[in-house]
């Protein structure tokens, strides 16, 4: 199965014999929608009414995202729901449960960038001495959370999640030649490659998490650890948390190493104000988190190795499960 990428403005997508046309300029190209899995637009594509009432016919997965890489929208056409879930999520927001599945998420997304760092950490032979001094702050903040009982507060959580967080983006830097000058994190509007890239990776996570979510019947507006605000995928950002040095950071720093882009791959943003992709760095990355979501991973819930993408829907599914039942033995997926 596929995922198609629709990136190229100007381009035009129909529906024949069963396949998308996609025409570029004076480029045509048939794709089998009996293939496709999922399709991603771009700003500047036109897609016939007929290519989307296929899509929605055929329940593919179809979103949408801003310039920048920001998550739109996605196509949706009727879909299953299962009350007695929707019930017991609704009725779990504020309270102990959902407080302690909030720390499991947070505690998962810590362990993950520390494990990121420390994999450049052994690789540099611990020669860099702020590297690993930031990795020891985020494991006694880890160890903080792991010692509290009952689950902190959400606001305290949310306070230790973004010192880990900086601590994190700040050590991340020594993953990257001094010519990216990338420091740490920075965003609305990214203000460097880096930083360019990481917006691009998170906008299309969400997306996908957002498929996942609404799959497993879950509400994706109502979450748990962020804070519920109106017109917000709140349980989609929750759910991300594990996932973003999993996939998107990772794909980061594949592409940087392996030196498929240059800064000059990049362009200001058309206020001036940040930096965007370009074409050939949007094609490119989006090849790497692709790459990504395909590659298999041991799932330990189910002693086998299972594609990302597939992880994802899987503890989605799995957080259903919880909340059906009652019990909490979700636990965040771990880099190995």
């Amino acid at each position: 199965m596929t995922t198609l990428y629709l990136t190229e403005p100007g381009t035009v997508v129909q529906c024949r014999n069963q396949a998308l046309l996609i025409r570029w300029r004076n480029q045509e190209r048939l794709c089998r929608l009996s293939e496709i899995e999922l399709v991603v637009i771009l700003p500047g594509i036109q897609v016939s009414s007929g290519a989307l009432a296929e899509l929605l016919d055929r329940g593919i997965e179809t979103i949408f995202l801003r310039a920048d890489g920001s998550f739109r929208g996605r196509l949706q056409g009727p879909f299953s729901t299962y009350p007695e879930l929707r019930l017991a999520q609704y009725q779990r927001i504020h309270s102990p449960w959902g407080l302690e599945w909030a720390c499991k998420i947070v505690r998962g997304k810590i362990r993950n960038q520390r494990a990121i760092l420390q994999l450049r950490n052994r690789a540099t032979r611990g020669r860099i001495a702020p590297l690993q001094e930031g990795i020891d702050v985020i494991a006694a903040y880890l160890q903080q959370l792991d010692r509290s009982v009952p689950p902190l507060e959400r606001e305290t959580l949310m306070g230790l999640e973004g010192i880990c967080a900086r601590t994190y983006y700040q050590s991340l830097r020594h993953y990257f030649p001094p010519a990216w000058k990338f420091t740490g994190r920075n965003r609305q509007p990214p203000l460097d490659p880096i930083n360019a890239l990481l917006s691009w990776g998170y906008g299309v996570l969400l997306a996908r998490v957002f498929s996942a979510v609404v799959m497993a019947g879950l509400d994706p507006y109502l979450g748990f650890f962020h804070a519920n605000l109106p017109y917000r995928p709140n349980l989609v950002l929750d759910m991300m948390e594990e996932f973003r040095p999993l996939v998107v950071d990772w794909a980061v720093i594949q592409v940087i190493k392996a030196e498929l882009l240059t800064p000059e791959d990049f362009e200001p943003s058309p206020d001036g104000t940040g930096i965007w992709l370009g074409s050939l760095a949007k094609k490119l990355f989006l090849g790497e988190l692709e790459r990504r979501f395909r590659e298999p991973l041991f799932y330990p819930p189910q002693s086998r190795r299972l594609a990302l993408s597939q992880i994802v829907l899987e503890q989605a599914r799995w957080l259903s499960r919880c909340l059906i039942s009652g019990d909490l033995d979700y636990e965040a997926m771990g880099l190995r």
